[in-house]
């Protein structure tokens, strides 16, 4: 069973993930032009929806529901774009600790036992695990300044980062 919760923890993303592009893509094709799937029905019935619509509303607020639907859709794809960015820089982030940790640790600190280089957690958050100890030097200091800045969400982003790790490890 050990097996089995190891397997799902490390893989079970890549299954979700696999059975999300599977429902999504057509399952098949008429007339070799024409996608049948998931979305191109939910998108044919969306906009087929008032010329059949049960509840009788005026034709105002029919289109006025369909108005609503194309921007939550052009809105939902700036999501999409948006948090993909934000994907991409948290997987640089996790990927960079591990590679260039040591040098990042040698910049920003005398310390020798800190979270740099290690798997599974970022820059931000091993900085601000050594900002909470206050053990980090004025370059240190500068860089954690520098990204609390630039996230918008927190007042102090290494601190909020560092956090959320020891959050999350507790929770496994």
């Amino acid at each position: 069973m050990k097996t089995i919760n190891f397997i799902l923890k490390e893989f079970g993303t890549l299954l979700v993930a696999f059975l999300a592009v599977a429902l999504a893509l057509p399952w098949f094709w008429i007339w070799d032009i024409i996608p049948v799937g998931l979305f191109p029905l939910g998108i044919v019935y969306t906009f087929s929806k008032p010329f059949y619509d049960y509840r009788k509303r005026s034709w105002p607020e029919r289109l006025k529901r369909i108005g609503r639907w194309c921007l939550n859709v052009l809105y939902q794809c700036w999501v999409v774009i948006r948090r993909g960015f934000l994907f991409v820089g948290f997987l640089i982030d996790l990927l960079g600790n591990v590679l260039i940790g040591e040098l990042i640790e040698d910049l920003v600190t005398s310390e020798e036992c800190t979270y740099f280089g290690e798997g599974d957690i970022t820059i931000s958050a091993a900085l601000g695990d050594l900002k909470k100890r206050g053990k980090l030097n004025k370059t240190g200091i500068l860089i954690s300044n520098v990204l609390s800045r630039l996230d918008f969400k927190h007042e102090d982003h290494c601190i909020a980062a560092y956090e959320l790790y020891i959050f999350k490890k507790n929770q496994k």
